[in-house]
Order: C-alpha cells, then structure tokens, then sequence
C-alpha cells in the first residue's frame, strides 16, 4: 500500500498541492474562483427570466422606458452566444402545467403595448437570431392614427414576415394605472373588445397592477397564463411554483445597464 500525504498550503495567489513531498501541482486563485462562479447557479433550483421592453431608439433614449437599439442587440448576442433558448408562450404553459420541463438556460422575450419603433428596430434583430418573442399588443391602437403604435397592416406583416413573434393581449383599452379598479362587468366588456383584435389566452398586466376581479376575469375566458410587473411587483424569475396569473417578469429600459442584463441573466433568481 502507498502512503499519499496531501498538503494544501497558500502562498501569493496560488494554492499549493503537494503529494508524498515531491511532486507538486500549482493551482491558480483566480481559477479556482471562475470555477465556483461557473457552477454556483446549479446549486440553485431552475428558474427563469421574462424580459420586458417598450419604446426602441437609434439615438438617446428620451425617456426611461425607450432602449437604445445598439443595447437591446449587445443583449440579444448576449443570450445568443451563451446559448439561451428563447421560449414561445406554449413552451411556459406546458412548463406552468408541469407537463415538460425548461433548459436552464432558457428566456423569454416580451414587448409591451406594440410601440412602432420596436417593430421597426427590434424585430429585425430578433430575426437575425431566429429568437422566439411575445407582442402584448394594447388593443385599441388598431383603430387610432397615432403613427407612433403598430398598425392593422402591420400586425399583419408581423404574422407573416415574423412567424417567431407571437402576438397576445396587454387588454384593449385599459392601459391606465387604475385599469385594476375596475369591475369585473368593465374587465368582461374590454375581453370582449380585444377578441376583434388578437386571438390569445395570454395576457399582461396594465403598469403589472392586477385585482381579484382581474383574475375572476382571466379564468372565466379560459386564460392559460398572466404576466406582471413592476410597481409593488416584485421582480424576479420564476418557476412552476408560481401563480400561473401572477408570473413576474423583469422591465429593461434605459435605467437598466449591460453589466446588469448580465447579472441578472446568471443570478439563480
């Protein structure tokens, strides 16, 4: 039998191992310490990011909820070169159902309101990488001139010239802080409204504020998922553990940096 003494022992910034005193194998802090990073998520149960955007600019942002396009593709590489799979909204329901599970490395990319400039600047980047994304189109633009918001035609070129763009519900004309007020009468009326626009069984919150009646609502009208956030909402990802109309998600506008896309993207929750 051989008789192997192991001796750890620091000294700089590096460890020493030292095996029956003669033979020794130097091994780098700063490695080690990449290593640990590396593998600390997995000592975490899974859990995933839904990322929110808004406005799109090629210039500077002129108010918090605009992105400036060159950051919303630095992110987008991001998730494309450390292999996320971008999920559908089927991809979530069968997860929240408990029917299938997610890669660990898994997202979800969400647009609120269905603002023309995310269209114009956004949607061909998601192209580009052949990601998968989810439109919450706020139903009433399709009847307004405002040339600031998606229009009918447009709508209809999304569908066909980007099948990985889902389009789904952010209500008809309820995007008010308040909307969550309403009565459950107002909320069935406004369902109602928004089925001549999209047919969908997802929906996101007006400002993520949501209501009993919201939900009594939701339920009623056979809605399999609800996403909210911001406000008193907490942000955070989720999992199958969650209220499955009551999904957090996170909002990346101009206040929200690379660095912390990044860290919040590794973070376990």
């Amino acid at each position: 039998m051989i008789n192997v003494k192991i001796i750890y022992s620091l000294k700089g910034d590096c460890m020493k191992k030292v095996i029956s005193g003669n033979k020794i194998i130097v091994i780098s802090i700063p490695i080690i310490i990449i290593l640990l990073l590396i593998i600390f998520p997995y000592f975490f149960p899974k859990k995933y990011a839904i990322l929110t955007y808004h406005e799109f600019t090629s210039g500077i942002p002129k108010n918090n909820m605009q992105k400036n396009v060159d950051e919303f593709k630095k992110e987008m590489k991001y998730l494309r070169d450390h292999h996320y799979k971008t999920l559908t909204l089927k991809d979530v329901e069968c997860y929240m159902d408990k029917k299938c599970e997610l890669p660990r490395k898994s997202v979800l990319i969400t647009f609120d309101d269905g603002w023309k400039n995310a269209y114009e600047l956004a949607f061909p980047i998601l192209k580009e990488y052949n990601f998968n994304a989810t439109l919450f189109y706020l139903g009433e633009n399709i009847d307004r001139t405002n040339s600031d918001f998606i229009s009918k035609d447009e709508l209809e070129i999304i569908n066909k010239d980007y099948p990985n763009i889902e389009i789904a519900s952010h209500t008809y004309q309820n995007h008010f802080e308040e909307a969550y007020n309403k009565s459950e009468e107002e909320l069935e009326e406004d369902f109602k409204m928004m089925e001549n626009v999209v047919d969908t069984k997802y929906f996101a919150y007006p400002y993520g504020r949501y209501s009993d009646n919201y939900i009594k609502v939701l339920k009623k009208n056979n809605y399999k998922l609800a996403f909210a956030f911001g406000g008193d909402i907490e942000y955070r990802k989720f999992d199958n553990k969650d209220n499955r109309y009551l999904i957090p998600r996170y909002s990346f506008s101009t206040t929200y940096p690379y660095w912390k896309f990044v860290l919040r993207m590794y973070m376990p929750f």
